[in-house]
């Protein structure tokens, strides 16, 4: 007993002087880290040694240095480099290194001369221009002098001109650096730039030579800080899932929880037991002819077995978050009515907060803004740690929810998870006069890490739209069916704004909803009547059916090419994604892995193209409410073609060679099918 005493004394001591020495060591480290941040410690010495940066310094009478990456992303130009701190090692044993020069000017101020050169010449012009990954505007003021201001408080008499693209600032910047060299008379051509205010950023790293354009991050030295407790989190989880998603939301929506349930065992049974799909028995030649499928014959099969919702509009391609995010900003701040979002996701990150804050200032000033999100969604990502850095200060709220309401006239509800199933659908409305749809969510990997798509869409389709929303927004409040009912029956008609004008196309709406699963009968059909190409880039490939007949496609001399993510959100969804990739490589059908994480869901079939936010996966195709445009207009084809799947096709990753599979990968299939 004495011993066992003793032991457990001995290891309490022994735990308790660790506790110390770990709690008194993170303080140290974060002064240091914040005295690198606030340049209040300079790098003695900077050297280039075999593509990697390192920095020397000394703090408190130690030397030791910080090692970076100094190789350029050729596909995104800036790399995120990750300063890691080293022991301190003998220069001179790095006799070939190439010295970095650490420039007095700080990266603002070269700045400032860089965007002198970039101002629209007339006043009250302006050009979108992006700066440390944020959306500004670069104007020209009344009086004629230049301003730069955050997009979202742009002036709104202000006419946006064009954007600046990447290509042409860097360009501006490596001309700067030269002529700064010049004047000093120093023969390098690698410089360090001091970067203020920027999270964990204390430099730029440029290269005149090979010009790259490097911010170097520093590790994170701080916690972050979160509303949101474990308990809080396990306490918001139930409550919603069990208390308000199946006890009161089936109260208030009987009808519409009786019918999900009866389409999720359905749709459980169907895609359990797919037909058997054989693989060719040899792959045959692609089609020589130039026919495609009868048009006029496919949109008359879909007015009589899916739907005749057919409307015009008029589409704008919108790819990658540096092409939608500052379109629907600016949007949002120059509103005269209302701003309407219907978001799968809003998350908490400070990207998503700065929007959120936008639409909170809108709401103060008499827009109607109402934004509604998934319930769960809402509660996971109260926790979720954000992807990029953060400032010191940053406090992740508790709820998107509660942040929008609190101290604002915005309105925030969600969609309850009754059976499990969600609102997936992405729609953003401003004014009832302008509509964007397609994969993006609210988050700082859509505006910056993922590749992904919308379209803005102006005319009578925002209508109807405009009208679903409000059916949505109905629903999900305290009225549930009833109030859903009510507002389908009796509410207003198109407003006259969204009357058609020339040159508008037509659009026909595709829906996933319980009892409903337009979006893939539709394609389904369409790969079955394809005769030239079908093109589909899509992150989540589990759908059985789906994959036979483009087997079968195939087999019919179709030239079928598939794009899938290399880097996918959801990992038993990337291990089925391996074993889909091998069936349609061993059938002929061409394979593409882009290289990051594609959200992108679009499809071309000969002259006919879908883009939305259903997935090839059960949910997305029978459970979910979800919403895809069909269109055949053939100038959006081609754009389509060559923006986004030409331009994907020539910088993934095509497969020739059949991926490693785990010997489990048939437990996988079996249990995506029903995701």
């Amino acid at each position: 007993m004495k011993k066992v005493s003793f032991l457990r004394l001995f290891v309490l001591s022994l735990t308790a002087v660790l506790l110390c020495a770990c709690a008194a060591n993170p303080p140290k480290k974060r002064q240091l880290m914040g005295a690198i941040q606030a340049h209040q410690l300079l790098p003695q010495q900077v050297s280039l040694w075999k593509n990697q940066l390192y920095l020397l310094y000394q703090y408190e009478g130690k030397k030791f240095y910080f090692v970076a990456s100094a190789q350029a992303d050729q596909k995104k130009g800036a790399q995120y480099s990750l300063l890691t701190p080293k022991s301190f090692f003998d220069w001179g044993e790095k006799e070939k290194a190439e010295k970095v020069i650490v420039v007095g000017k700080e990266w603002t101020e070269v700045l400032k001369e860089v965007l002198l050169a970039l101002v629209p010449p007339k006043s009250g012009e302006g050009k979108v221009i992006f700066i440390q990954n944020f959306e500004t505007l670069l104007y020209r003021n009344a009086d004629g002098k230049p301003d730069l201001v955050e997009l979202a408080k742009a002036p709104a008499d202000v006419a946006i001109t064009g954007k600046v693209e990447r290509e042409e600032f860097n360009r501006l910047v490596f001309q700067k650096i030269k002529e700064i060299v010049t004047l000093t008379d120093i023969p390098y051509s690698r410089f360090l730039l001091r970067l203020d205010n920027v999270p964990l950023t204390p430099f730029v790293y440029v290269d005149t030579e090979h010009e790259w354009l490097t911010p170097l991050q520093l590790p994170p030295y701080y916690e972050l800080e979160k509303e949101m407790t474990q308990l809080g989190f396990s306490t918001s989880f139930l409550w919603s899932f069990f208390v308000k998603s199946h006890f009161l939301g089936i109260i208030k929506a009987p009808f519409t929880s009786a019918t999900r349930l009866g389409s999720l065992t359905l749709a459980s049974v169907y895609t359990a037991f797919p037909p058997g799909y054989k693989d060719l028995p040899e792959v045959p030649a692609l089609t020589d002819g130039q026919e495609e499928m009868d048009l006029e014959s496919f949109n008359a099969w879909l007015d009589k077995k899916i739907s005749k919702q057919n409307y015009k509009a008029s589409v704008e391609l919108l790819i990658d978050g540096v092409e939608f995010f500052p379109h629907f900003i600016l949007a949002a701040q120059r509103a005269k009515h209302s701003i309407f979002t219907r978001a799968y996701i809003f998350t908490t990150d400070p990207y998503s907060l700065k929007l959120a804050d936008l639409l909170k200032a809108r709401a103060d000033e008499g827009i109607d803004v109402r934004v509604l999100t998934d319930e769960l969604n809402a509660i996971v990502n109260s926790t979720r740690v954000p992807e990029l850095a953060y400032k010191e200060d940053f406090v992740m709220p508790k709820s998107i929810t509660r942040y929008l309401r609190k101290g604002s006239s915005a309105k925030a509800r969600t969609h309850l998870n009754t059976w499990a199933t969600f609102d997936h659908t992405k729609v953003y409305l401003v004014d009832r006069e302008l509509a964007y749809t397609g994969g993006m969510n609210i988050g700082e990997e859509y505006r910056y890490t993922w590749h992904d798509m919308m379209v803005a869409l102006r005319g009578p389709v925002v209508g109807k739209l405009v009208k679903n929303f409000y059916e949505a927004w109905s629903f999900n409040g305290w009225g549930g069916d009833f109030a859903a009912g009510y507002r389908k029956l009796f509410s207003k008609k198109y407003r006259a704004v969204n009357e058609e004008k020339p040159g508008m196309i037509d659009v026909r709406l595709l829906y996933t909803k319980p009892t409903k699963a337009e979006i893939f009968h539709a394609q389904l059909e369409a790969i079955k009547r394809a005769k030239k190409r079908i093109y589909i880039q899509n992150a989540y490939f589990s759908d059985d059916r789906i994959v036979g007949e483009l087997i079968k496609a195939r087999g019919r001399g179709v030239d079928v090419r598939v794009i899938l993510p290399s880097q996918n959100d959801v990992t038993i969804m990337d291990a089925n994604n391996q074993i889909m990739a091998n069936r349609l490589w061993r059938n002929g059908v061409r394979v593409y892995f882009y290289r990051g994480m594609s959200h992108i869901k679009a499809a071309i079939y000969d002259g006919w193209a879908v883009v939305g936010s259903a997935n090839f996966d059960k949910m997305s195709l029978f459970i979910n409410q979800e919403m895809s445009l069909g269109i055949s207009d053939p100038s959006f084809v081609k754009e389509l073609e060559e923006r986004l799947f030409e331009k994907d096709f020539a910088s993934s990753d095509e497969m020739d060679k059949e991926r490693d599979v785990a010997w489990n990968s048939f437990i996988v299939s079996i249990l995506t099918n029903q995701l």
